[in-house]
């Protein structure tokens, strides 16, 4: 089985806190189908938290996807991910990983914060995958090293989640992030999270 995953190239920056950026970070067949999919077929859940309005997203485990995609959710994928994310950052070898899939409606937006949480994760990874999207579909990922600045006119970086990118970081008390109000289209990512170990859901 070839690694569907391809971050080889990425690019790496620790401002405003260590994440990095990877172009066509999967097998694009394996991008589009899985877009498909979402737009598709995808059970989504509302979600009803303070900051999330027209945030929906779906836990996912194996034999959820598409025979097709089942290799996204395979432990040999998680070793993979794990083995490619400590090329760039300090994670462990080994322990737990959380894939999930998230949607955002037009209109929606996400307030800052950093994803530190009482369940103790480490790093996430994020496919963004959206079909044609410009800055002008809004919904821009904000990166900055404290609250006050992540928001989209002050914030030191700004991301387009261009279909088929990557954007992976280390989780602290640093890691401030946001999305920009969602002008037009649905926005799509997948997300891998990291733990140590096995946490208890």
């Amino acid at each position: 089985m070839s690694a569907p995953f391809h971050l080889g190239c990425a690019g790496v920056s620790n401002r405003p806190f260590p994440h990095l950026e990877a172009e066509n970070s999967l097998d694009a067949a394996l991008a589009d189908a899985l877009l498909t999919w979402f737009e598709e077929n995808a059970h989504w859940q509302i979600k009803k938290l303070n900051g999330y309005t027209g945030y929906t997203d779906i836990s996912l485990f194996p034999g959820d996807l598409p025979s097709e995609l089942d290799l996204l959710l395979l432990p040999e994928t998680f070793s993979h991910l794990r083995s490619c994310m400590g090329k760039f950052f300090a994670i462990d070898p080994e322990g737990y990983v959380r894939v999930t899939a998230h949607r955002l409606l037009a209109g929606a937006s996400l307030r800052p914060h950093t994803d530190l949480a009482p369940l103790r994760f480490t790093h996430r990874l994020i496919v963004q995958l959206n079909r044609g999207w410009t800055r002008a579909n809004g919904g821009l990922l904000c990166l900055a090293d404290n609250e006050r600045f992540c928001n989209e006119q002050k914030s030191p970086k700004l991301i387009t989640p261009t279909h088929n990118n990557a954007f992976a970081f280390e989780v602290s008390q640093r890691s401030f992030h946001s999305v920009t109000q969602v002008v037009k289209g649905e926005r799509y990512t997948l997300s891998y999270t990291f733990y140590p170990d096995s946490p208890e859901f």
